[in-house]
């Protein structure tokens, strides 16, 4: 995102540190723990960072809300990045940005643990440069309110929820982003970018990812792991009957 391109998020919800690690490797920019919808406890979060660790990806994780002690425990596990589930207010977006950082910059307490391990020795001095508060938009409030979240000093950007910001807005959630939930999401990236922060978006796939991308998204993720292994797991076995299908027709090898 700093040089001006797209990030590519990945977005883990499995109870596997030896996944978590397989996709750190993989290419992606950043790696999301869901702690919010991901199947896992607290206990397995810090083994998910560290297996996010080995590889070059920016460890993130979404909360499983917008709680102050968990933030302040998931940013001293080694997170960087804190992508808030429902931050509908500018008081709430204050609450995030107040967890994240420091004195006098928020109300963060000291014990950094991993973030300091895993940061190095001047992780308190130069926290502000490297933790990234996120503001998930996904809801009719945080619409309503979105100048004002914006505005937020110390928020480094918001992230569109699709599927939440349909069902709230009376509208199918799931599938492809389209009709009143996508022109809501390109008004949203274009109001971010104007008040100098970033947008980023979950997207069901790859192709979809790309078009948000192209669209002026600075960081999209192409589904989760779940999503993927099922993708995967459905086109290996479509191939597989297929070639069987086929050497049954020719009598076999």
């Amino acid at each position: 995102m700093a040089s001006g391109t797209t990030a590519i998020n990945a977005w883990v919800s499995l109870d596997s540190s030896y996944g978590a690690e397989i996709i750190s490797q993989l290419g992606y920019d950043s790696v999301t723990i869901d702690a919010q919808h991901g199947m896992f406890g607290r206990d397995t979060i810090v083994k998910l960072l560290q297996a996010v660790s080995t590889g070059p990806a920016t460890p993130m994780v979404r909360p499983s809300s917008l709680d102050f002690a968990e933030i302040g425990w998931l940013l001293d596990a080694g997170a960087y990045g804190i992508i808030a589930p429902s931050t509908d207010t500018p008081a709430l977006a204050q609450e995030l940005v107040d967890a994240c950082f420091y004195p006098p910059f928020g109300r963060r307490s000291f014990g950094p643990s991993r973030g300091l391990l895993y940061g190095g020795g001047d992780y308190v001095e130069h926290v502000r440069d490297v933790i990234m508060p996120w503001a998930m938009i996904e809801s009719k409030q945080a619409l309503e309110n979105l100048d004002a979240i914006l505005a937020t000093p110390g928020l480094f950007g918001v992230y569109v929820g699709p599927n939440d910001l349909a069902l709230d807005l009376g509208l199918p959630a799931g599938g492809p982003i389209q009709g009143a939930v996508a022109d809501l999401a390109l008004d949203i990236a274009e109001r971010a970018h104007q008040a100098g922060l970033v947008a980023g978006i979950f997207c069901a796939n790859g192709v979809e990812a790309a078009r948000w991308a192209n669209a002026g998204f600075d960081l999209v993720t192409p589904g989760n792991d779940v999503s993927l292994l099922r993708a995967a797991g459905g086109e290996r076995i479509a191939q597989a009957r297929n070639r069987a299908a086929q050497d049954e027709s020719h009598g076999g090898y």
